[in-house]
């Protein structure tokens, strides 16, 4: 079995990820909010998918805010 490894991925900070949330609900659109951001639009445009269709568990993931 093949492993998984992280080694040239990173990661996005939480904070990153809450800022995408905090955009979104201010009716900014993926492109925009990649810009302010400075993360990838394409990362961004999945976290928007998510956030349509009422998913915001990828804000929080790795966060204690869940617990």
């Amino acid at each position: 079995m093949e492993e998984r490894s992280n080694i040239g991925r990173s990661r996005i900070p939480n904070e990153k990820k809450l800022e995408c949330l905090e955009l979104f609900e201010k009716g900014n659109g993926y492109k925009r909010t990649a810009t302010i951001t400075g993360l990838n639009t394409y990362t961004v445009r999945d976290y928007r998918r998510k956030y349509a269709s009422g998913d915001t568990s990828w804000a929080y993931r790795g966060s204690e805010m869940l617990s």
